[in-house]
């Protein structure tokens, strides 16, 4: 198979360009699926998970917390009307009945007070613990932001060396006839297409040649094309 020394170079580096592009498109690959990216969307979706629990209990707590003082409320305001008409009655059994419901509303009062407290105290810390929840959603958020931005910024550089190296390819390939261009296609489907001969071995297979294959390639026409023995890789010049 014969091709001119400018035609076996433009097939080397077509050779090239197509393994440059592969490349490309396993980095793009690469970096879509980051698996950073990937934990760093997990731990954010648990923790907005835990977001959401840490609000609910902290809602419920305030209505409970709310309940608790409209509760105390109601009871003071009663001692309060209770200790009004004590001091306004002058029957004695009035005084025994309404001194005894006042001892009784006083005890609730303590009750109620005992209840309200432990209400706060545990929506005291609902609080702080979805503050501490939401300030490392907002974290992670910026972490996942900061690096899809990132990534899009690699993916849309390597598109564009991509599309660069897209051109160059044509114009190597309008320098290819179409019979040489064919079995590039076919061998570059299965393995690398094009080598040399470097340091006594093939530069697409790495494997070491022998000294007759050496000479062989070496006799071969200037615009004649060989082939490696190991690879069936196209040897140029």
């Amino acid at each position: 198979m014969k091709l001119d020394v400018a035609g076996q170079s433009a097939l080397l580096k077509l050779s090239q360009v197509d393994l440059e592009i592969e490349q490309i498109k396993n980095e793009i690959s690469k970096a879509i699926n980051s698996k950073e990216l990937s934990d760093l969307s997990l731990s954010l979706s648990a923790t907005s998970g835990d977001v959401l629990t840490s609000r609910t209990n902290f809602e419920n707590l305030t209505m409970e917390a709310r309940k608790a003082d409209d509760n105390l409320h109601l009871v003071e305001e009663r001692i309060a009307r209770d200790v009004e008409r004590l001091n306004n009655t002058s029957s004695p059994k009035d005084a025994q009945a309404m001194q005894a419901e006042i001892e009784s509303l006083t005890r609730r009062k303590g009750e109620l007070e005992e209840v309200e407290l432990e209400v706060l105290d545990r929506l005291e810390k609902a609080e702080a613990e979805l503050k501490e929840v939401s300030s490392l959603r907002e974290q992670l958020a910026s972490q996942v932001s900061a690096l899809q931005e990132s990534i899009q910024a690699q993916v849309d550089e390597l598109k564009n060396r991509g599309r660069k190296l897209t051109a160059d390819r044509e114009t190597l390939i309008s320098k290819i006839p179409a019979e040489i261009l064919e079995k590039y296609k076919n061998l570059a489907a299965k393995t690398i297409a094009v080598g040399q001969v470097q340091n006594r071995a093939c530069s697409a297979c790495r494997m070491g040649l022998t000294a007759s294959t050496i000479d062989s390639l070496s006799a071969l026409a200037e615009d004649e094309i060989g082939n490696c023995p190991e690879c069936l890789a196209m040897i140029v010049r």
